[in-house]
């Protein structure tokens, strides 16, 4: 004969098994209610710019992390350039940006070319320029050409089109030729076109 100790802790048991059959959060339950990370996307302002463009396009995505393009397009004699890019450091977090491949490193030292990017505050400000216009020539970029990529992460779920998830070129934002030697620029006027990041 058991004894009724023992006959509580089977009931016990008996209950607590039924819950975890029922319920998704015990063992092998259903997976249609467990959440997964906001899947980021660039969606451009302009999908295929124009000539006298610098641009965001998109790159790649990889789960909540976006990498965006700073193209440019249709530029003769580009010889540098300087600008911001603006964003919501409460919705983006930037993770770092890549030169390696570019072109204004074409045909050059990597000594020939300076690259300098600063983040503050929702605000990356960068440089990307040829150094000696009298020993470096410009480059004619005739069709779209990467001045460099950059990298972000979604910290939160953004909606298309949410003006949280903007990145947008800011003032002073110029390209120059190499007509004039730096700090100094020969100004190309171009027009400046950003985009937006989502994650759902």
């Amino acid at each position: 004969m058991r004894s009724p100790r023992l006959l509580v802790r089977f009931a016990i048991a008996l209950v607590v098994a039924t819950a975890c059959v029922s319920l998704p959060a015990c063992g092998s339950g259903s997976n249609d209610t467990t959440s997964s990370a906001p899947v980021a996307k660039f969606t451009p302002d302009v999908a295929v710019p124009g000539n006298l463009t610098v641009a965001l396009l998109p790159s790649k995505s990889n789960g909540a992390s976006v990498t965006v393009r700073i193209a440019v397009t249709g530029v003769s004699s580009f010889f540098g350039s300087a600008f911001r890019v603006n964003y919501d450091p409460n919705a983006l977090l930037f993770s770092g940006w890549d030169t390696s491949s570019l072109f204004l490193l074409a045909g050059v030292n990597s000594t020939d070319v300076l690259f300098i990017e600063e983040a503050t505050g929702g605000s990356l400000i960068i440089t990307a320029t040829r150094l000696n216009p009298g020993v470096v020539a410009p480059v004619d970029v005739t069709t779209t050409a990467t001045l460099a990529t950059l990298n972000f992460i979604a910290r939160k779920p953004l909606a298309v089109g949410a003006t949280e998830g903007r990145l947008d070129f800011g003032d002073p934002k110029q390209v120059c030729d190499g007509t004039v030697t730096p700090p100094g620029c020969g100004a190309i006027d171009v027009t400046w076109s950003g985009g937006g990041v989502s994650a759902q």
